[in-house]
């Protein structure tokens, strides 16, 4: 029930986003003049740009970041391997 609650308040504010979305640059055509069009559609451009490099550098940070703890796993397993091998020395 708390599952099909929380899927139609989403569902709703999706489509309320949307519409906004949409009818946004077209309330702004008949409003704005050409020049101020054009100023927001490269400000526009410029937060496309700038999210998407944001996205790009996160990704990048999150695959070194999962290389790096791949990499301390290795070397802490290797370690537990060799001390239990030397220990298997001493024992014998």
């Amino acid at each position: 029930m708390k599952k099909l609650v929380k899927a139609i308040v989403l569902s709703i504010a999706a489509l309320g986003v949307g519409y906004m979305a949409i009818s946004l640059p077209f309330h702004l055509f008949t409003t704005l003049s050409d020049g101020m069009m054009e100023v927001i559609f490269i400000a526009e451009l410029i937060i496309y740009a700038i999210v998407g490099a944001l996205f790009l550098i996160v990704s990048e940070r999150k695959k070194k970041e999962k290389i790096r703890t791949a990499e301390r796993h290795t070397a802490r397993r290797e370690k537990i391997e060799r001390v239990q091998r030397e220990w298997y020395d001493l024992a014998a």
